[in-house]
């Protein structure tokens, strides 16, 4: 099962953190873009063997740099 994420935030900072750490853990990061004062960036992890514990990894990530806005859709 493959997991796609998106995150939201003001901070470009922040964003380049969490892209960079995603990264580094194997996911495919797309180009931060802006749309208004909003920027957003996906990632995609191609082998999730559960969709709890892929949630709670990333929950982790969202809360501790205080991300605006995350979104996961697993197909």
């Amino acid at each position: 099962m493959r997991a796609h994420h998106s995150f939201e935030s003001s901070e470009q900072e922040i964003l380049e953190i969490t892209a960079s750490l995603l990264q580094q853990s194997g996911y495919r990061i797309s180009h931060i873009q802006k749309q208004g004062t909003t920027l957003s960036f996906t990632a995609t992890c191609a082998a999730v063997a559960s969709e709890q514990e892929e949630r709670a990894r990333i929950e982790t990530l969202v809360e501790h740099f205080a991300i605006e806005c995350w979104s996961v859709r697993f197909v």
